[in-house]
């Protein structure tokens, strides 16, 4: 829970597994009272929605939703957004990567116009899958981690997702519920 600065307002966040799960500002003490009940009752076990309906000025998003009910469906949730005809989504870039299965099953996000693939739903993401960047005129780099960016040789949207598929390795499944520390920690079991 964080004060606001000019005016007494109280911002409340629920995160779990690095993810944001819900988010709400109230200045009414008795909604924060609500809320305290309300997070007391999450601690112990309730839903988003239960926990929503506890303190309605609570907002759950449907993504949050999504990731209560397991990693597959937060992956079909975000791939789901990124598919819905946006002004700045690269809808060629994102169909040729959701039609590759092994990137299907991974968590998609965006940073400065590239689109990155975590093998985990929470942030911090994973960082070691291949980042498919465009360039314009329907050409596009990936970028492997670790390694020179390089505009070159440019690929079709489709061999660009090849290019990361290619790259990833066997062992590499679907996204896992958690965080980069987390994956990190199950791998090293």
């Amino acid at each position: 829970m964080d004060l606001g600065s000019a005016e007494r307002v109280f911002l409340i966040a629920a995160w779990g597994q690095g993810v944001n799960l819900t988010n709400g500002s109230t200045s009414d003490l008795a909604e924060l009272a609500e809320a305290a009940a309300a997070a007391a009752a999450w601690h112990a076990g309730v839903t988003l929605a239960e926990l929503q309906a506890a303190a309605p000025f609570l907002e759950v998003s449907p993504l949050a939703l999504a990731h209560e009910r397991g990693p597959e469906y937060a992956v079909a949730e975000k791939w789901s957004r990124y598919l819905t005809p946006g002004p700045y989504e690269d809808l060629e870039m994102l169909h040729a990567a959701h039609a590759e299965p092994r990137l299907r099953a991974l968590f998609p996000f965006t940073s400065h116009g590239a689109l990155m693939f975590s093998r985990c739903t929470g942030f911090p993401f994973s960082q070691d899958v291949s980042a498919i960047h465009p360039l314009g005129d329907h050409r596009y780099a990936v970028h492997h981690r670790g390694e020179p960016f390089s505009r070159e040789p440019g690929y079709t949207a489709e061999e660009a997702a090849a290019v990361v598929v290619a790259r990833m390795s066997e062992t590499w499944g679907p996204a896992v519920a958690g965080t980069q520390h987390d994956l990190r920690d199950r791998e090293d079991q």
